[in-house]
């Protein structure tokens, strides 16, 4: 069956994504010039409360709700809780948060693949400079560069491929040779340590640029099941770098489940 995911929208992995979404946004706007968004999994932008695959999965009770139970949020994880406030019907997805941060003439430029995912986006996602492609994400690299010049790339598929962190290497490659000075940030699931460990070090590598790794683990590793997940962002700004560890500290703060709960950071270069 074809991911859905209106089934984990607002889980503690949505949380720790759009919170640092959140982070590199803001480390473009200090800048006055135009910025452009692509992102290449966008899914359906908005989610509703009330959709009954959200109390299904209960995922939502560790991540989003966690964050609005909370006191004394600062920084981006403020940030996050005002947007995810600001509608009481619906939760925000990677583009709607996206869109809470751009400016006037800031763009967004949304990629699924899903035909009826993408109707929903379309309806979710209108108005100027706001642009929606029906097409394979991994493919969203011929829509760079922007005429922007600047911005920021978000790449998060489903990983229902076994092959999915080779896929975003291949991405990687090609979408840097054509836009070599974009921030890019790349989302991946934790199982197991050992999955995944290599692939920040492999884009550094592969690609040649300088790459921040912010992990977080919620709990121990159990039953093969998602016990943290990680952002790898290649071209990294300077001060998204500098406020990233408090952003973290604070994401495993609130989002922990158990003492096992741990973040990391590591920098690697090509």
């Amino acid at each position: 069956m074809h991911y859905q995911h209106r089934y984990h929208a607002g889980n503690f992995a949505d949380v720790f994504k759009h919170v640092l979404l959140i982070g590199l946004l803001d480390a473009l706007n200090a800048k006055p010039a135009p910025w452009a968004f692509l992102d290449t999994h966008a899914g359906a932008g908005r989610y509703r409360w009330d959709d009954e695959a959200l109390a299904r999965t209960g995922e939502v009770e560790g991540g989003a709700r966690r964050v609005l139970a909370a006191e004394g949020l600062t920084g981006w994880l403020a940030l996050y809780a005002s947007r995810v406030r600001d509608d009481p019907f619906m939760l925000p997805g990677s583009p709607a948060i996206a869109d809470t941060m751009r400016r006037q003439d800031d763009r967004l430029m949304l990629c699924e693949n899903a035909p009826a995912v993408v109707e929903t986006l379309r309806a979710e996602m209108r108005g100027p400079g706001i642009a929606v492609h029906q097409r394979d994400g991994y493919g969203a690299w011929a829509l760079l560069p922007p005429a922007e010049k600047r911005g920021l790339v978000l790449v998060d598929p489903a990983f229902e491929a076994r092959d999915e962190l080779d896929q975003m290497l291949t991405f990687a490659k090609q979408a840097v040779g054509r836009f070599a000075h974009g921030i890019y940030a790349f989302w991946y699931p934790v199982k197991s340590q050992h999955s995944v460990d290599r692939f920040a070090r492999r884009l550094a590598q592969q690609v040649g640029r300088d790459v921040v790794d912010a992990r977080l683990h919620i709990e121990a590793p159990r039953d093969g099941r998602m016990c943290g997940c990680g952002l790898a962002i290649l071209n990294p700004p300077w001060a998204f770098a500098q406020a990233l560890p408090d952003a973290l500290r604070a994401l495993q703060a609130v989002l922990a489940q158990d003492r096992s709960a741990a973040h990391h950071i590591e920098h690697h270069t090509p």
